[in-house]
C-alpha cells in the first residue's frame, strides 16, 4: 500500500552531488528553491537579504532561513543551507545572488514574482566570467579598504585565496584589490576575523542602477544589505 503524502509538505531533495532542491509542495502548487553548490562563492548576500532575518544595526544577524551551516546551526557539509521551516520561497536570495547559485521555480517555471509584481526592482548587472568559466555579477556599488601589518607572505597568500572571485593579490607584502573584479561581498571581511594582522572595511553605498519604483519590500532589503544610514560596514 502506497504511503499517502501529507500536504503541504516541505523538504530538501538532493538532486545530485552539487544540487539541492528545497521544495514546498501544496495541492496544486509547487515551489522549488534550487541551490547549486558548485556555483556558490560564499558571498553572504543571501543570508542578509532574507526577509525572515531579524537584524539590528551593527549587531549579529538573528533568525534567517538561509546561510552557512554554522550560521544556521545545522549539520551539513554544504556551503549554505536552507531551513525549510522558516523559508517562505519569496526568491529574494535568488534575486541578489552574484553567482547565479540559487534559482526559484514555481510549478516548474523559473520566475521571480517579487520582480514581476513590482515589489523588487530590476537592476543593472555588471557580469564577468571567472577563470573557471563561471559567471558572476556585481550587484552593489561601494568601496573596500584592507589594512594589513602582516609580514608573513604565506599568511598573506592564504588570505588572498579567501576571495572567491580572485579580486585580491599579494604584491610583495601588500594586498592589492582589483576593484573591477571585487563584488563587495562579505567573504573577506568575515574571513579577516581569523587573521590577527589584517582587517577589512567595506562600504556598500547603493545597489547597481535600478529600474522601477519598488515597494516597501525594497526598503527592508536596503536596510538589511546597506544598513539604516544607507551604508553598512562588513
Amino acid at each position: 500500500m502506497r504511503e499517502k503524502m501529507s500536504l503541504p509538505s516541505k523538504k530538501a531533495i538532493q538532486v545530485d552531488e552539487n544540487t539541492v532542491s528545497y521544495e514546498y509542495k501544496m495541492l496544486n502548487h509547487v515551489m522549488s528553491l534550487v541551490y547549486h553548490e558548485d556555483k556558490c562563492v560564499e558571498c553572504g548576500f543571501c543570508h542578509r537579504v532574507c526577509p525572515i532575518t531579524v537584524s539590528i544595526y551593527d549587531e549579529p544577524l538573528k533568525r534567517t532561513a538561509i546561510g552557512t551551516p554554522k550560521e544556521m546551526k545545522m549539520e551539513s557539509d554544504k556551503k549554505i543551507v536552507v531551513d525549510t521551516e522558516k523559508c517562505v520561497w519569496c526568491g529574494s536570495c535568488t534575486w541578489i545572488c552574484p553567482g547565479y547559485t540559487l534559482e526559484l521555480f514555481i510549478n516548474g517555471e523559473k520566475k521571480l514574482n517579487l520582480v514581476e509584481n513590482g515589489s523588487l526592482p530590476e537592476f543593472e548587472e555588471e557580469v564577468r566570467t571567472l577563470e573557471n568559466g563561471q559567471k558572476v555579477r556585481k550587484v552593489v556599488e561601494g568601496s573596500i579598504t584592507i589594512t594589513s601589518t602582516e609580514k608573513d607572505t604565506k599568511v598573506l597568500d592564504t588570505f588572498c585565496d579567501e576571495c572567491a572571485v580572485s579580486a585580491m593579490e599579494r604584491k610583495d607584502k601588500e594586498i592589492e584589490v582589483d576593484r573591477d573584479k571585487c563584488i563587495l561581498c562579505f567573504k573577506c571581511s568575515e574571513a579577516a576575523q581569523n587573521y590577527d594582522n589584517i582587517s577589512v572595511e567595506i562600504h556598500r553605498d547603493r545597489f547597481k542602477n535600478i529600474k522601477g519604483d519598488p515597494s516597501s519590500v525594497w526598503d527592508g532589503i536596503m536596510l538589511r544589505v546597506l544598513g539604516k544610514e544607507g551604508k553598512i560596514k562588513g
